[in-house]
This record gives structure tokens, sequence and C-alpha cells, in this order.
């Protein structure tokens, strides 16, 4: 099949305080039951981000959510309910063409 690829990036740090609300393992929840309402299947990668705001640099938990095949509304909408959730100013959404199949 031909389809796209998502991949959409949020860091677990309040934009405010700078400090992780959520560990992975809450987050991974959170994020279970979103696409378990919905139908959406994903695969969720933990890794280590770093960036610069107001107060200098920090590093973080930032978790990558790999979403194939699905409408581009439907991740928009599962990425600003997540940053919503965690308080975060921004999240990175990425995409890509690509040929996948079911074995």
């Amino acid at each position: 099949m031909i389809g796209k690829k998502y991949e959409i990036y949020i860091g677990l740090k309040d934009k405010e305080t700078y400090e992780e609300i959520f560990d992975e393992e809450t987050f991974a929840k959170i994020l279970s039951k979103q696409c378990n309402d919905k139908k959406i299947g994903f695969s969720l990668t933990n890794q280590l981000g770093g960036y610069s705001h107001n107060l200098g640099y920090t590093t973080e938990t930032s978790l990558k959510i790999t979403l194939i095949g699905c409408d581009e509304e439907i991740v928009n909408n599962l990425g600003e309910a997540l940053k919503e959730l965690i308080n975060t100013d921004t999240i990175l959404v990425t995409s890509e063409d690509i040929e996948y199949s079911y074995r």
C-alpha cells in the first residue's frame, strides 16, 4: 500500500514550570486510551531531546508517536489534544509518503 507516515514529537515538560508532569508510563496510558477510543494504530518511542527556551537550555524526555495510514486531520487533532494535556508550547509533526504492507 502507498500512504503517509506521520510522526508526532512531544516533550513531557510543562511550558510554565519546565518540569515533567507525566512520566513515560503515564503518558503511554493516556495515549493508548485516546488511540483506542478512536481506533488509531500507533507506535511510541522514548528518546531524549534538548532545546533552548527563554530561561536557557534544557533536556527532557521526548516521545515520538508514529502513525501510519491515518488521515491528517486525525493526526492534527491527536497532536493538539496531547499538547494541551501536557501543557507544552510546541509539538513537531512530520509526514512522509511511504509504501507499507501488513504481513
